[in-house]
């Protein structure tokens, strides 16, 4: 089987992969391409297809996900690769939603497993680009947190250095005025502080911001944060943190397939890490789009629907 491994050298447990190499796990049938700034991944990918690649490797963090997950769309269905993701991130948040294991070593073994599975992705329009991510997009003043986040802080504080970047932030909250469209339900003329568009269930360093989201269900969970006062922020964080917040009176919750969205000033997002400028007006979700590998955890509840489906 013709693997290609996409790995970032500036990822949180870099030293991990560094152990793959040094302990010669890594076969000659797969290949290695460093992911640099300057690098053409959509064009690597590409030329490893031509060449019979079947699974991808994303040796990094989120945001190397989210690059791998951007090439792989540009490859026709049919012959687009399997992804397997080895978690060398900071917080690794889609990973943990696939239930994969933190241990990289473990990971790359169960790369050679038959547990993957057909996810979503979604697909991003805003008026100058198309994008696709496959956990969660942040917008509005969880950008500003990310915006805060420093090298030194993700290196002292881990997986933590999400909610230490977000004191500043919580002290001076902005407000958006919103219009959106979930599938055929509208909202008109909110307030709001934040919207989450999630597939996957964790983001900033694993706080489960969308605990019912489910990467294989065919619908993004919309998460829309409504303004209010300093306790309503109070009440609002405190429930993140225990997985309960889609119930606090200031959150809208839905699923639905496709979100149309405009806000006033201009709300800009976090897309698995990455900041963009432009202001998305459209998110879809793109069912089954990338086979993806999954750990024992997600593999068993998926065996463990089907067999309840057959049952019934």
């Amino acid at each position: 089987m013709r693997r290609l491994m996409i790995w970032n050298g500036g990822s949180g447990k870099a030293v991990a992969f560094q152990r793959l190499l040094d302990q010669d796990r890594i076969c000659d049938a797969t290949q290695l391409y460093e992911l640099t700034r300057d690098g053409d991944l959509k064009a690597r990918i590409a030329e490893a297809v031509e060449d019979g690649c079947e699974v991808v490797l994303a040796a990094g963090g989120d945001g190397t996900v989210n690059a791998v997950v951007n090439a792989l769309m540009h490859i026709e269905t049919a012959r687009r690769p399997r992804l397997a993701i080895l978690p060398l991130g900071t917080a690794n948040d889609f990973a943990a939603t696939l239930t994969l294991p933190d241990d990289v070593g473990r990971a790359f073994e169960l790369s050679y497993t038959n547990q993957f599975l057909p996810m979503d992705v979604v697909k991003i329009h805003a008026h100058n680009f198309q994008r696709y991510f496959a956990n969660i997009a942040a917008g509005g003043n969880s950008v500003r947190v990310s915006e805060e986040l420093t090298d030194d802080m993700k290196t002292r504080w881990g997986a933590f250095c999400y909610l230490r970047g977000g004191l500043p932030v919580l002290a001076d909250l902005q407000t958006f005025h919103i219009n959106a469209q979930c599938d055929s339900e509208q909202f008109s003329a909110i307030d709001c502080w934040a919207i989450l568009v999630a597939n996957g269930k964790t983001n900033a360093g694993r706080i489960a911001v969308a605990p019912k989201a489910a990467p294989n269900d065919g619908l993004l969970d919309v998460i829309i944060i409504r303004d209010g006062t300093i306790l309503d922020i109070v009440d609002i964080v405190s429930q993140a943190l225990l997985g309960s917040y889609l119930e606090c009176e200031q959150v809208i919750y839905r699923q639905a397939r496709r979100l149309q969205l405009h806000s006033e000033p201009s709300m800009r997002f976090t897309i698995d890490g990455e900041v963009i400028d432009e202001e998305p007006v459209e998110f879809e979700v793109v069912p089954g789009a990338i086979s993806m590998l999954v750990g024992d955890e997600f593999w068993a509840a998926q065996a463990h629907q089907e067999s309840l489906s057959v049952t019934r």
